[in-house]
């Protein structure tokens, strides 16, 4: 980036960050910008606000987020493209065999890519925390997975495009039964380890104090009252014991910005130290039908994206309910990553509905320098 667009984002991007804390729509944010030029990434990095008791700590780089559910395309989506290339595990397995037991009828015709694109049947959301919090530790996800499946179907599979926490707890399942090891541990095997980002993007589980004590604030638990500091906001989650296929990774915008990096480079076929084939990865960033969901990530829509009007239909991303995204035009190579603790301020979600597109159509804006018009046409 030259020194104009640099000073163009830092004073745009600035500017919109600090109205709508100031409007309350949160109390910390922090914004990486990564543009590809000559093959070589820039980042750029914009925080605000502050954090920690009396609010002491002001927001950087290295500050922690509640990633929510970043979780899916950051942890699940590789852990299990990477079976997949193993050939543990394929694109059109039924659950029944995923998850190595029965399944109800309804759930039969239910596969791997259905999971992972949001048209499996399963339902959104249910409020598993209320019994699954007082279950002895042992007992928890044996419970939880008995339940997501004697629930009813939403909708017939693939019929639909409902987005499923219920889908993608359940994926989280099929790594752990398919390897043998905790989701956690076979995600830093093959994601944190190799790319060196244990310290960036982490679930703080095992009362790891020094990093909970950098993370932001999200609220208190609505059944402890304790505050949410490196503590998951998601009930589901927390009740769990804090690792799940849907929630539950915490991490900095440095983190962020480097696995997103390394997405590029598995897409465009460039050297990575991800252990993911490029035509596994490119199959989970291809649409599927006419839906916006691919399998793994969340598409452009046509019009009203969070993303705005200047990224590329041949686009990859995801939100978080915490305030928390990130957008990869895959081919033009611009990487924006958001994060804040929206939820702190309450559950109304219009003030960062408001925030996403403007502050991704700012970004864009500098980057183009004003001379290309919106991005039109699906591009895979």
């Amino acid at each position: 980036m030259d020194i104009k667009v640099k000073d163009c984002i830092n004073n745009k991007v600035k500017n919109i960050l600090l109205t709508f804390c100031n409007n309350n729509v949160y109390s910390a944010a922090s914004v990486t910008v990564s543009s590809f030029s000559e093959g070589r990434p820039k980042d750029f990095f914009i925080n605000v606000g502050s954090f920690g008791k009396n609010n002491q700590c002001k927001v950087d780089k290295n500050t922690f987020f509640d990633l929510a559910s970043l979780t899916k395309p950051f942890v699940t989506v590789p852990s299990v493209l990477h079976l997949i290339d193993k050939q543990k595990i394929s694109w059109e397995e039924p659950l029944f065999s995923l998850l190595e037991t029965e399944v109800p009828e309804r759930f039969k015709g239910v596969d791997l890519q259905s999971l992972l694109c949001h048209n499996s049947g399963f339902s959104a959301h249910n409020n598993y925390w209320k019994k699954l919090k007082s279950l002895p530790p042992g007992d928890k996800k044996r419970w939880l997975l008995q339940e997501i499946l004697s629930g009813s179907a939403e909708y017939e599979q693939g019929k639909d495009h409902v987005y499923s926490d219920l889908g993608y707890i359940l994926l989280g399942f099929v790594v752990e039964t398919k390897t043998g090891q905790s989701l956690n541990d076979y995600w830093q095997t093959i994601i944190t380890a190799p790319l060196q980002i244990e310290d960036k993007l982490f679930f703080p589980v095992n009362n790891k104090e020094k990093k909970r004590a950098a993370c932001v604030q999200t609220g208190n638990c609505r059944w402890s009252n304790n505050e949410l500091t490196g503590l998951v906001h998601d009930d589901n989650c927390r009740a769990l014991g804090g690792v799940g296929g849907h929630a539950g990774l915490f991490g900095s915008t440095k983190g962020v910005i480097v696995l997103c990096k390394e997405f590029l480079r598995l897409y465009h076929s460039l050297k990575s130290k991800i252990p993911i084939s490029q035509h596994t990865f490119a199959k989970a960033c291809s649409p599927v039908g006419d839906s916006e969901w691919s399998r793994g990530f969340n598409l452009p829509s046509l019009s009203g994206s969070s993303s705005g009007q200047y990224f590329s239909q041949n686009s990859i991303g995801h939100l978080g309910f915490t305030g928390v995204s990130f957008w990869i035009d895959l081919d033009r190579q611009i990487i924006v990553s958001l994060l804040t603790n929206r939820i702190v301020k309450g559950d109304d979600p219009a003030g960062i509905r408001k925030l996403r597109p403007a502050l991704h159509d700012a970004i864009m804006r500098c980057l183009e320098k004003e001379e290309n018009p919106p991005a039109e046409g699906r591009g895979i």
